[in-house]
């Protein structure tokens, strides 16, 4: 390895003409271009580096003037910035989808679909019958959801980079939430498309656009209506796309296999049952589907829970079922990879410790499943383009993350590296277990300290919650997405916990359908049960009422917690919450529809509480956030009526998230407001 090192510095140094710096690799981050080509920077010159050759050849340097311009090489292939619309969201901004090529790069503009050439940067319209009430769209992968492992790839560009797949909006009749601008010198008004529970959604089609100017084809779905049809993958020959359609209730999925050139369509299989098939954040935001071709284009793979464990199952092209793959009382997480021979797969395997996540694969031909990864944690993987290796990146909520670079039967190659934490100013978080309200079931959380941790003091203890049925919130890895907050929080002087109840996913089906018409069916009998038993069970914990804090779902979590058991918490934070589930299409999976679960909706609906809050509430929110700032005006309305004290944050011109001033405004009001209501011994 130092005389591949060596040897790699040396043909640098002849490619550029310096010596380059250091010891080690002259470049800190390499990507592909060719499936056996890298690029890289060293220094302020570009090179290549063939990796069956060993060449290292540099780049001529492209003129700053055409750069700046827009007419250099780089320039023109570089995707670019469009704002793109999303369902219920407002447009963000995003980047142009190159084709697989690079030589054409795909966007929206004003409801079209537009072609960008590398070869001259000028864009073209591929769609002109286009308009905001009735937009083309395409998908894109969110980075934010990517990172909590809520999206993935999408399928668009067909294999040979010669067709389009793209779906059309039609908004019109849908429900259209106010936003109101104030920070200018007059007001502004617009309206953002918001489907509300049981009433208009959109109508969406699927469609084929040919980027050599053949008719674009419409996919032969019927009557769209009341469904989330889908582009799912094309075919690796690129003749056939495989659509998934799933019923607005959640309770049925349709697979059927279209052809691109005709639009033509054939049902391969169908999925029903009483409850969820899919969730609803999966399909809507995160295309998370469940449904992978295999290579050589005669089969599918299909992720089903009709079990009751989240499994793998191969059909043929006809819909037949070929057989199980993957069986067991754990789920699979994901399918990342498909090739002649395997599947390979993130499950959780070890239901000793249920949320640690391994890599592992299975025979497409049947057999065991083999799994690639040993330490426990989470475990993610990176696939080399070839398939030939992987690499496998781990953590604990205590330990930083390690990679290593595997075969691709898992057998080590090399280690990456290994993240170093002996300088961090920490006491480490720990995993814990508590039983949940049913006296049965085991609930997994992680705990968090201050960093001056000192076992034989008393902390005040605060829940940082979110409780929605889409994700598990538990932060299992190093960084896990509800780690920043849970550590933040515990550096007020609290120590923190996160834990998931009855009613979230990746554990079994019946755990994640106690949600099932009943939100609160889980939410509030679990945490409060964990409370009491981490009391009972640590003496550095205060014996006073804890603080609960929570965003967006975790905002409604945190308010019904309070409510109903203020014996249990003392101190309420919401932060962009939604609390009326009449107002959106994101709670019909899971309480069905107004009009047919009254009682459902009535439960679930926070404002008929609000009489009940004996807690000190802080309720926080952006006027920019259509979504759910109409709530919060009400729950403030609500507790006015009731004669309820309560704090109420104004974020001007923020949205869902919030920007670093106001989200630093927010943490000095969310500080004080516990340590004066949170009693230290």
């Amino acid at each position: 390895m130092t005389e591949d090192v060596q040897v790699l510095r040396e043909r640098v140094g002849e490619a550029t003409g310096q010596t380059p710096a250091g010891r080690g690799l002259p470049f800190d981050h390499v990507g592909f271009v060719a499936p056996r080509l890298l690029a890289t920077a060293v220094g302020s010159t570009r090179v290549t580096l063939h990796l069956d050759t060993g060449a290292v050849t540099a780049v001529p340097a492209e003129h700053p003037m055409d750069t700046a311009f827009g007419l250099s090489e780089s320039a023109r292939r570089a995707p670019r910035e469009f704002l793109r619309t999303m369902p219920l969201a407002d447009p963000q901004k995003t980047r142009e989808l190159a084709s697989p090529d690079g030589d054409l790069l795909v966007s929206t503009v004003e409801g079209n679909i537009v072609l960008r050439s590398a070869a001259d940067g000028r864009p073209v319209p591929l769609t002109t019958d286009g308009c905001p009430e009735h937009e083309y769209r395409f998908d894109l992968v969110d980075p934010a959801l990517a990172s909590m492992g809520m999206a993935f790839p999408v399928c668009n560009w067909s294999p040979d980079g010669a067709r389009l797949a793209v779906h059309r909006v039609d908004n019109r009749g849908v429900h259209a939430a106010p936003q109101v601008h104030y920070l200018k010198r007059e007001d502004e008004l617009v309206h953002r498309y918001h489907a509300q529970a049981g009433g208009p959604l959109e109508r969406c089609t699927l469609h084929v656009l040919d980027v050599y100017g053949r008719p674009e084809v419409e996919l032969d779905l019927g009557d769209t209506t009341d469904t989330y049809p889908v582009h799912a993958a094309w075919l690796p020959d690129g003749s056939q796309l495989v659509v998934f359609v799933l019923r607005r209730d959640c309770r049925r999925l349709d697979v059927l296999l279209a052809d691109a050139a005709t639009g033509a369509t054939r049902p391969m299989f169908s999925e029903e049952s009483e409850s969820f098939v899919r969730i609803h954040h999966d399909v809507y935001f995160g295309r998370k589907l469940g449904v992978f071709p295999t290579p050589d284009s005669t089969g599918l793979l299909h992720l089903s829970e009709r079990s009751g464990w989240k499994h793998l199952y191969l059909y043929d092209l006809e819909g037949r079922l070929v057989r199980q793959l993957t069986d067991g009382q754990w789920p699979v997480d994901y399918v990342h990879r498909v090739d002649d021979e395997y599947a390979y797969l993130t499950a959780h395997l070890d239901q000793d410790r249920p949320y640690d996540v391994h890599l592992a694969r299975v025979p497409l031909a049947g057999g065991p499943v083999q799994r690639l990864s040993e330490q426990p944690g989470v475990h993610s993987v990176v696939f080399a383009p070839s398939g030939e290796a992987l690499v496998d990146t781990w953590s604990t909520p205590a330990e930083g993350p390690r990679s290593v670079l595997r075969r691709a039967d898992g057998s080590l190659l090399c280690e990456l590296s290994t993240a170093d934490t002996s300088r961090l100013d920490w006491t480490p978080p720990q995993q814990f277990t508590v039983t949940a309200a049913d006296s049965e079931t085991e609930l997994w959380g992680v705990m968090f300290f201050p960093a001056d941790f000192d076992e034989s003091r008393q902390y005040p203890l605060v829940e940082h919650v979110y409780g929605g049925p889409q994700l598990a919130a538990g932060p299992h890895s190093f960084m896990g997405l509800f780690s920043r907050v849970a550590h933040a929080l515990a550096q007020l002087g609290h120590v923190t916990f996160v834990i998931d109840g009855r009613g979230t996913p990746e554990r079994s089906k019946a755990f994640h359908d106690v949600v099932l018409r009943d939100w609160t069916a889980g939410l509030v009998p679990d945490h409060a049960a964990a409370v009491e038993q981490l009391k009972r069970r640590h003496a550095f914990l205060s014996d006073a009422k804890v603080g609960v804090v929570g965003h967006s779902w975790g905002g409604y979590s945190a308010f019904r917690l309070a409510a109903e058991r203020p014996d249990v918490y003392a101190a309420a934070v919401s932060s962009a919450p939604g609390f009326d589930p009449y107002s959106s299409v994101l709670y019909e999976c899971y309480l069905g529809f107004p009009q047919t679960d009254r009682d459902a909706y009535r439960n679930a609906d926070s404002y008929r509480v609000a009489d009940r809050l004996e807690s000190a509430f802080l309720l926080a929110c952006g006027t920019s956030d259509h979504a759910t700032w109409t709530d919060s005006v009400k729950m403030s309305e609500a507790l006015i009526r009731a004669g309820k004290p309560h704090e109420f944050v104004v974020m001007p011109e923020q949205y869902h998230g919030f920007g670093s001033v106001h989200d630093s405004y927010l943490w000095r009001k969310v500080s004080g407001f516990l340590r004066a209501h949170l009693e230290e011994k």
